[in-house]
This record gives C-alpha cells, sequence and structure tokens, in this order.
C-alpha cells in the first residue's frame, strides 16, 4: 500500500497530537503528564527513547473526564476514541489521534477506527492505605486481563512478558473469546469511578502495563513541572524520580540490546493513500 507511514513520520505526528493537547490543557487547567515509557524517554534521552514509537501520557480521573467532556463538546484538532463516545472501544486508555491517518494490525482490533494516535491513561483513586489501594487494583485483575485478551485479533508472543507465561496468555485469549467486551469494560471502570480520587492517598494508571508497581501516592501524579522532549516542552509529574523507579527500578540504565525493540503491531498509512490505491483496484 502507497503512503505508508515510516518511523520518523509518525514520531512526528505523535508530536504534533501531544502539542495540540498539551495546549488545550494549559489553556482549560487540566492536569497532565508524560507517562511510562514516554516520561523515561523525557528524562533519559530527552525526547523519543531511540528504539520506541510512541507516546504516553496520564491523567487524574477528574482531569480526564474534564478533557474528554471538552473533546466532545469543542472542536479539536484531532479526535478522540474513548468508551465515553463510543461503546464498542473497550481499552482502558483513551486514544488521541490523527483522523487522517489509519493503522493495519492482524493481531489487535480497532486499529482501523482510530490511527496514529497517544493514549492517555486515567490515573483513578485506590483508597487510604497502600493495603486498602492494592486490594482495590486486585479486585479487577482477572477482568482486566481478561479484556486485554478480548482485543486480540489472534493469539501471539508477548514482547514484554516472559516465555513461561504465554500459556497464562493463551488461556486468557482462549477465555476471552465468548465476553462481552463492552459490559466487562463497564465492570471494570465502575469500580474505581466509585472511589473519589481527591479523597484517595494512593492512586495508579489501572489500565497501565507495569501493574502493581503502578501504584504510588496520589500527590506523585498531581504536581507537575515541565521537561524537554523532542525540542520542546511539556508538563510531566514532578516526583518523576518516584515513579520511574518504581516501574523501571534503575531507569537511567539503558536495557540490553535484544530489549530495545518496539512493541507494536501495526502499520500506519495515510488515510488519502489508501483511498487512492482502493479506486485504482
Amino acid at each position: 500500500m502507497n503512503g505508508t507511514i515510516d518511523l520518523n513520520e509518525l514520531k512526528k505526528i505523535e508530536l504534533d497530537l501531544m502539542t495540540e493537547v498539551h495546549e488545550i490543557c494549559e489553556r482549560e487547567g487540566f492536569g497532565y503528564s508524560l507517562g511510562g515509557g514516554t516520561l523515561l524517554g523525557a528524562v533519559r534521552h530527552k525526547g523519543f527513547i531511540p528504539w520506541d514509537d510512541d507516546i504516553d501520557i496520564m491523567m487524574p480521573r477528574p482531569d480526564y473526564d474534564a478533557f474528554i467532556e471538552y473533546c466532545a463538546t469543542h472542536e479539536t484538532p484531532f479526535a478522540v476514541r474513548s468508551f465515553e463516545n463510543d461503546k464498542t472501544y473497550v481499552d482502558l486508555s483513551a486514544k488521541v489521534y490523527n483522523p487522517n491517518t489509519v493503522l493495519k494490525d492482524d493481531a489487535i482490533d480497532g486499529g482501523d477506527k482510530t490511527g496514529v494516535a497517544i493514549d492517555v491513561f486515567v490515573i483513578d483513586g485506590l483508597g487510604d492505605t497502600e493495603k486498602a489501594a492494592r486490594k482495590a487494583f486486585k479486585k479487577t485483575e482477572f477482568k482486566r486481563e481478561l479484556l486485554v485478551a478480548a482485543n486480540w485479533k489472534r493469539f501471539f508472543r508477548s514482547k514484554t512478558r516472559p516465555w513461561y507465561y504465554e500459556p497464562i496468555r493463551f488461556a486468557f485469549y482462549a477465555l476471552s473469546r465468548g465476553v462481552n467486551k463492552s459490559k466487562l469494560f463497564d465492570k471494570i471502570q465502575s469500580v474505581y469511578k466509585k472511589i473519589d480520587f481527591d479523597k484517595s492517598k494512593y492512586a495508579a494508571a489501572v489500565g497501565g502495563a507495569y501493574r502493581e508497581r503502578e501504584i504510588l501516592p496520589q500527590s506523585v501524579f498531581t504536581e507537575y513541572i515541565e521537561l524537554p522532549f523532542e525540542g520542546k516542552s511539556f508538563k510531566a509529574i514532578a516526583a518523576y524520580d518516584t515513579y520511574l523507579s518504581s516501574i523501571y527500578g534503575d531507569y537511567m540504565k539503558l536495557p540490553p540490546e535484544e530489549k530495545r525493540t518496539s512493541h507494536h503491531t501495526f502499520t500506519a498509512y495515510y488515510k488519502n493513500a489508501e483511498a487512492e490505491e482502493t479506486d485504482g483496484q
């Protein structure tokens, strides 16, 4: 297919999306921070991790809800896909995407309905003590793993999990074939929407890839600084050392060569190129 988006162009589109989100959040007062590997990239590389190709941000639940509502009621230079505006979308992070692009993915469902995107993870309150937070986090653990597998088109080897976890992943894949994804998502989300974020002393991105390592004091996620990223400046949690140390350990140390790979399974295209090819068939 013509119009394939290469790695450099992919990063440029994502950076433009990030700039647009940042401008809205600054103007409207929505709190956000770079998250996961994107925050690590900002701290360690002042930009993308060289072998990575995505941008993740995180928002406390009140800011996330306000941001989604704003995007639903105002014209924005990007499109948003989340469970709040599309009940067939059952990912625990929302996607802010370029509507002139499309993804082709033979492993993960839904890419053809979005495009090149940045992921917006929700930081939910989990309770007043670390013990209560871990209990609340575990309450939906099985359902979350099942939901992740329900979005797979086929079974595939994980790029992040050790080989001995593959039988468990396959079991979740088999179980997930008969689930109602929207109901499952609703059950997960309803647990955390009942917990008042502002009154919680602990919080986490429940849909994050790092699971219990993301459970931290709520204050970690609500105080911000700005960090350089690819020549621009974006918001980051002031306590980034606490967060990155919890997730990655010695985060300034580079991983071994064999671990320096992208986790994506998609190929990105410009929509107009896809239409041109279809017309020519």
